[in-house]
């Protein structure tokens, strides 16, 4: 496939292009996922390590306090260090944990929460939660549960948009919550009696959802944005020459030329994105990128396709 080849050759110069003019346009997308995904797989890895060491630090710290947690039908999720007092943590400056064994949760408590993410312990489940838009004047809450009662996990979403402070705090204190009395029925994800200890465990699982989460958003989010503008580009280029006396080329050459002008511009978005570079986007660094190299790339084509006619007039 040549693909590491020819990824090296576009990225080092614009001669290459006159080849990759009678690519096969299958052949050019599937470098181009290909090199999305490398780059996705990249960056999940990149920033899983250093999310992973701060991960690590705070299950260490954490459960020197709790203990561990554990699962059972008579009593639902129970920490295993004060397991019948509520509980609450500080675990960074964004991120806190609260626990809230029995029928101790009010939804009130929420007005206290001023981290940007949480994780809150109940009887029949584990909510975690963020603020979708910390700094917009009307906030919102994302919601993901995770629900060890079977029963109770076909009622309710595996993600929802909370409106408001207020709204949260009532999602979280309607059903959660275990009434005395009452048991988990269906223990469905684990088996009764089910404990973890071992905040390594806990870190490692927590570290596979981040990276995994990472780069489905890289993913997906490089693909919308690399498709979405080497189109666009494609059919700009290609209506862009209006001489008829130039040789025009086929939209599917200048769509095969187009993918392989991303290349460069996808590389470098990633890597200043992987590196952490403030006040500059991926979708900033790919747009100016990919705008500057793909002229330059379509200027050199014409140039070399269509060469200055010499006039063969002795004009003295």
């Amino acid at each position: 496939m040549n693909f590491f080849r020819t990824v090296f050759q576009v990225c080092t110069g614009t001669t290459v292009f006159l080849q990759l003019m009678n690519r096969s346009l299958w052949r050019a997308f599937f470098h181009f996922v290909l090199l999305i995904f490398l780059l996705s797989f990249s960056l999940a890895a990149v920033n899983s390590y250093f999310i992973g060491r701060e991960i690590k630090r705070v299950c260490n710290v954490l459960f020197e306090q709790v203990g561990g947690v554990k699962i059972s039908k008579d009593a639902g999720i129970r920490l295993l260090k004060n397991p019948d007092h509520v509980q609450s943590y500080i675990l960074n400056p964004m991120m806190r944990l609260d626990y809230f064994p029995g029928g101790t949760f009010q939804a009130d408590a929420v007005k206290k929460w001023d981290s940007d993410c949480g994780i809150v312990l109940l009887d029949r489940a584990i909510i975690t939660w963020f603020r979708s838009m910390p700094d917009a004047a009307h906030e919102q809450y994302m919601v993901m549960s995770s629900v060890p009662d079977g029963d109770l996990a076909k009622k309710i979403p595996m993600m929802r948009l909370m409106e408001s402070k207020a709204e949260l705090g009532t999602y979280l204190a309607d059903g959660f919550s275990l009434k005395k009395g009452e048991k988990i029925g269906n223990l469905s994800l684990w088996p009764d009696g089910y404990s973890v200890d071992n905040p390594s465990v806990v870190a490692g699982q927590m570290i596979s959802g981040v990276a995994f989460v990472i780069f489905c958003m890289a993913f997906f989010g490089m693909s919308m944005l690399g498709v979405f503008t080497v189109f666009f580009f494609a059919l700009a280029q290609y209506f862009w020459s209006s001489n008829a006396q130039e040789r025009r080329m086929s939209f599917r050459t200048v769509l095969v030329i187009t993918v392989y002008a991303a290349v460069p511009p996808l590389i470098i978005a990633a890597l200043l994105s992987g590196i952490g570079v403030p006040f500059l986007s991926f979708q900033t660094v790919f747009f100016i990128a990919f705008f500057t190299y793909h002229l330059v790339v379509f200027s050199r084509i014409q140039k070399q396709l269509n060469p200055p006619k010499k006039d063969d007039e002795d004009i003295f």
